[in-house]
């Protein structure tokens, strides 16, 4: 298993959440991808309300 592990390669680092200044901006990037799918979905959710309210063939009784 030693020499197994010791074989193991470093992945290559894909992005850096670092700003300009050095600090660490990934939380950031995380809270912001966040809110703005969440905020797509309400757009979905209430662009498909809508629909289902138009159609007569989807309305409930």
């Amino acid at each position: 298993m030693k020499r197994e592990t010791a074989n193991y390669k470093k992945l290559p680092q894909i992005i850096d959440f670092r700003d300009g200044d050095g600090n660490d901006r990934m939380q950031e990037e995380i809270q912001a991808n966040y809110n703005r799918l969440k905020q797509e979905v309400q757009q979905i959710i209430t662009d498909e309300m809508e629909r289902i309210k138009n159609d007569p063939d989807l309305r409930a009784c």
